[in-house]
């Protein structure tokens, strides 16, 4: 079976783009994969060298600059020119469509449809207003099958014929990690006996990182503590960093914060650190909440997104009603100041990442494929 794999981004890559290189790696032989990309890049190059077929079809730039933060109703004029020339582009061995990313699915399903051929819609983000509701019509019209990532995003969006797969991670990679010492070294983090705590990936506002700095600051006046916020503000968002910083000096936590670029192997991260953070509220999923797992770190997150299906409440971690700051870092606080209680949510984290096996998610998505194709 000839499946298309369609997504936005061929430049840096996200979470999106991560769970797809697993989802391909981890396909059955039967299933021959290529893939269009809006953009070349990085993630691109990836996909080139790993020998898929890569076709680029670029889209124009105030379509590239549609975010979910700033919606741009005037960019959507250049949309049916973009389904046109994707529909035009897309050959008769093409059995199916996959679409990865909300740009992927408003320009690749209708353009299926229009060739006649079917769609699986993989949705992982939470689109409010009216993004939300055009993705439910392309959806409904376009497609025949959904996966969610999560139960909170199935739920989001409403729709029958939706199965959830949670995202994949590459547990092997977790087998051996830096010990704790060499980790915060690398990292360039005072070794000492302050537990440390961060927040990993992106920097966008709507990842909370503002959020969590307050949080450790309410930590850090009941218990000392370190903490480290490690990432970039990719794709959007730069001008959030320096506000950061200001926010750490106005909070009086500059010396007990540090600020980590972007590490290319995130296993360094989970490492050093003794509590994770995910202050984001309608997270999708979670990913770094299954890798610092994966590192035998538990980890610290509301309730109200993807998180509930990866956090066991009280086992391997803490789950906080949304925006309840004050939960958040007496959660973080127990943590924190309690050396057994955080060692037995690390192993009982570890244990429970088995759940998201990159290979166990090759093999749903494939039958969720094949199904489609009937």
């Amino acid at each position: 079976m000839r499946v298309a794999f369609v997504g936005q981004t061929g430049g840096k890559p996200g979470g999106a783009e991560e769970s797809l290189t697993l989802l391909l790696k981890h396909l059955p032989a039967d299933i021959e994969p290529s893939i269009i990309l809006f953009e070349d890049g990085e993630f691109a190059q990836r996909m080139r060298d790993a020998g898929y077929a890569t076709q680029l079809m670029l889209i124009s730039a105030n379509l590239r600059a549609i975010t979910r933060e700033h919606p741009s109703s005037g960019a959507l004029i250049n949309l049916p020119a973009a389904i046109l020339r994707l529909a035009r582009s897309l050959g008769p061995h093409i059995d199916l469509l996959h679409t990865n990313t909300v740009k992927a699915h408003l320009i690749g399903a209708p353009a299926a449809r229009l060739r006649g051929i079917r769609t699986v819609m993989h949705l992982r983000d939470m689109v409010g207003g009216a993004g939300r509701t055009a993705l439910r019509s392309v959806a409904l019209t376009c497609s025949q099958e959904r996966i969610a990532i999560s139960q909170a995003l199935a739920r989001w969006y409403a729709m029958s014929h939706t199965t959830v797969v949670a995202n994949p991670v590459d547990l092997s990679e977790y087998n051996h990690v830096p010990q704790r010492e060499e980790a915060r070294q690398k990292l360039g983090i005072a070794i000492d006996e302050a537990p440390l705590i961060g927040i990993v990936g992106r920097i966008n506002r709507w990842k909370g990182h503002d959020r969590f700095l307050r949080v450790a600051a309410m930590v850090n006046k009941q218990h000392p503590i370190r903490c480290a916020i490690i990432g970039e503000a990719r794709f959007r968002d730069a001008d959030f960093v320096p506000e950061l910083h200001r926010l750490a000096a106005d909070l009086g936590i500059t010396d007990r914060t540090t600020f980590v670029p972007w590490l290319e192997d995130p296993r360094v991260a989970y490492a050093a650190l003794d509590v994770h953070c995910n202050c984001s509220e309608r997270e999708p999923f979670g990913r770094s909440i299954v890798e610092a797992a994966a590192a035998a770190v538990p980890t610290v997150a509301f309730n109200d997104g993807g998180a509930a299906d990866i956090i066991r409440n009280g086992i391997d971690g803490q789950l906080i009603a949304a925006g309840d700051d004050d939960a958040f870092a007496t959660a973080v606080l127990r943590l924190v100041s309690n050396v057994e209680t955080r060692a037995a949510a690390g192993r009982a984290a570890r244990d429970g990442s088995a759940r998201f096996s990159a290979e166990a998610h090759g093999r749903h998505v494939a039958e969720i494929l094949r199904r489609s194709a009937l």
